[in-house]
């Protein structure tokens, strides 16, 4: 079984740069309402760039400047095999730009709903990289909130995580804040009165909003508490359910009715192996607290592969919780996913983008 992701690069268009940081632009990946996003040259490396580059219109918007600055930081500070790797960025050119590892391949999503669900090694694998994935972006002190199929892509070597778009900086918690929290709530109910939902002296910042994807977010973002390192938790599970049920675990309806579904209702597990369901009904509780942070989930993980490969019940501690463990069991496990990276454009091709699957570097 082949993961294809585009074959053949799109030509550039009337306007778009030759190069960008040094870099020789060779075909553009796709373009949205963000920016375009093209494969370059890189030099002594055998494959391409991925160079994001802001629309002019969003390049004068203050605001949306400072949006990619801070997606940029932030991505910079995150060592992980299994993230896209950050290479350099200008954010105060005229047009922005951010240059990262290319990582040919179809998202997770794409491959699922082309091939079906995953299974044994392949299903571990995914469940593997994401959260080394998540273990490198936590370590950095970094919540991603972003977290779901479409942004999981399959390379040859194992599953990447993308877009930083809406991630964000661990904030500081007063450390007294959810015993004043309780103790008020206690006061309430005392009283006999409806509980609010936060203190008289929270921050609004603090009440973290619902961007993101209706049932690819967490059951706190729902309810407007802070979205922390435990929601990316269950985020997760929930994209480990995908890949093993070949659909969202929650369904799909109306925003609305996604919310309550995910806030009140139990995901769909069917056909995860008892050691991984175990685990990512961990992940998906819906109180945070009782959810596995991602430092405990890996080890956890890497326990489960078989003498054969495949899933089991853990037995005994795997040997070795880093990122060499990581990368053994992605090389026993991970074998049906063959991707080569896209071919340069044709000579004297239209404009436009070329056909092919769904690829990763999206805008």
């Amino acid at each position: 079984m082949k993961a294809r992701g585009v074959r053949r690069l799109a030509p550039l268009e009337p306007g778009d740069p030759g190069e960008i940081g040094g870099h020789r632009l060779r075909g553009r990946v796709g373009s949205g309402g963000m920016g375009t996003v093209y494969a370059a040259d890189s030099p002594g490396v055998n494959g391409y760039l991925a160079v994001k580059v802001v629309h002019p219109e969003q390049a004068g918007d203050q605001r949306f400047r400072d949006r990619f600055a801070h997606e940029a930081r932030l991505l910079a500070k995150v060592n992980s095999p299994s993230v896209a790797r950050f290479v350099r960025a200008d954010v105060g050119a005229e047009l922005p730009w951010m240059i990262t590892e290319y990582v040919p391949g179809p998202t997770l999503r794409h491959h699922v709903e082309r091939f079906g669900r995953m299974r044994g090694g392949m299903l571990l694998g995914v469940a593997v990289g994401v959260a080394e994935a998540l273990r490198g972006i936590h370590s950095a002190g970094v919540v991603h909130r972003d977290l779901k199929p479409s942004n999981v892509v399959l390379s040859g070597q194992g599953p990447k995580l993308l877009d930083f778009g809406i991630a964000h900086a661990v904030e500081d918690p007063d450390p007294t804040k959810w015993i004043r929290l309780r103790r008020m709530r206690r006061a309430y109910r005392d009283l006999r009165l409806p509980s609010p939902d936060a203190l008289p002296d929270e921050r609004p910042a603090q009440q973290r909003d619902k961007l993101g994807t209706p049932g690819w977010i967490s059951p706190e973002q729902y309810q407007r508490q802070p979205t922390t390192q435990r929601s990316d938790v269950f985020l997760w599970g929930a994209t480990v359910a995908f890949a093993s049920v070949a659909h969202d675990p929650f369904g799909t309806a109306a925003p609305k009715e996604m919310a309550r579904r995910v806030m009140f209702e139990e995901p769909d597990l069917q056909h995860l192996p008892k050691g991984l369901e175990e685990l990512v009904e961990a992940a998906m509780s819906k109180d945070p607290d009782d959810r596995p942070d991602s430092g405990e989930l890996l080890p956890a993980l890497l326990a489960l592969e078989g003498p054969r490969g495949g899933v089991r019940s853990p037995s005994e501690p795997p040997e070795g919780t880093g990122a060499r463990a990581v990368r053994g069991l992605l090389e026993r496990q991970w074998t049906k996913v063959a991707v080569r990276p896209p071919l340069p454009p044709k000579e004297g091709g239209l404009f436009g983008r070329a056909s092919g699957g769904e690829d990763q570097s999206r805008p």
